[in-house]
């Protein structure tokens, strides 16, 4: 089953506004799931997530997923910390009725690289096996989590069925990585999709649908055709939104075709 959702980012930008636009928005546009980005200080909290599932009641919209702030840590005392704010992710999907959280690494080569997001995993691992929760690691350019080879490379340092990959399309274009090559070589490990549009290979730039070069349709065909049933998140990371009605509306059109 296929089911297209929007990043809470899409409606609300970066900043703390308390999912107001995300739960006005979405519902007139024709959008069943949304997928909350957790970033700010309050969002975790049972205050938060009592207002969102109220909200959610009143709105008929569904939760996909959280995502929440990235792995990495220097210290022992840090990694501490991530351990405990990743597990805190997870019980709220689940309080809020979703499977999967997502989180991406730390700028390249910083906050411990790899090392320390496997050795967040292994703790957290257990915990997601046992309460049915997908731990989804999302890319992105000049990251610790950027390409192909980061990823077959954490997966022999810590492998579960319940870990995967977030693929972030976009950002695998803006790190000049194939979306061809990434269906064929990850396709059993993906288990989230994010779709945006890079403004052109090797660039860090993302732009509305349509106006840039990611084949979001064919990478989705191609991993439909690999066996993916998931969700595909739409991310309009864009700081302007005098157009979001119109923006989001084009990504509903492209990817109608392969809802159930």
């Amino acid at each position: 089953m296929i089911r297209l959702a929007c990043a809470s980012l899409s409606c609300d930008g970066f900043a703390d506004q308390q999912f107001r636009p995300t739960f006005s928005l979405l519902p007139k546009l024709g959008y069943k799931y949304v997928e909350f980005n957790c970033w700010h200080p309050s969002d975790l909290t049972a205050r938060s997530v009592a207002s969102i599932k109220r909200r959610l009641r009143e709105t008929g919209l569904a939760p996909a997923a959280i995502y929440g702030s990235a792995f990495g840590a220097a210290t022992p005392h840090d990694i501490s910390k991530d351990v405990c704010h990743k597990l805190r992710m997870m019980e709220v999907a689940l309080e809020l009725g979703c499977s999967r959280i997502c989180a991406t690494g730390a700028a390249r080569g910083q906050a411990g690289g790899l090392e320390t997001i496997a050795k967040v995993l292994e703790q957290i691992v257990p915990f997601a096996e046992s309460s049915g929760i997908l731990i989804c690691l999302e890319n992105h350019a000049r990251n610790n989590l950027e390409n192909i080879e980061d990823y077959e490379r954490l997966f022999q340092m810590v492998d579960s069925p319940n870990l995967g990959v977030c693929a972030d399309t976009g950002h695998f274009e803006a790190a000049s990585v194939s979306l061809d090559e990434v269906a064929d070589r990850l396709h059993a490990k993906i288990n989230h999709i994010h779709v945006k549009e890079a403004a052109s290979m090797g660039e860090e730039c993302f732009v509305r649908f349509g106006d840039g070069v990611t084949d979001n349709v064919r990478f989705v065909e191609r991993l439909i055709g690999y066996g993916y049933s998931g969700y595909i998140t739409v991310e309009l990371a864009l700081e302007d939104k005098s157009t979001v009605e119109n923006d989001l509306k084009v990504p509903i059109d492209l990817f109608s075709p392969y809802l159930m």
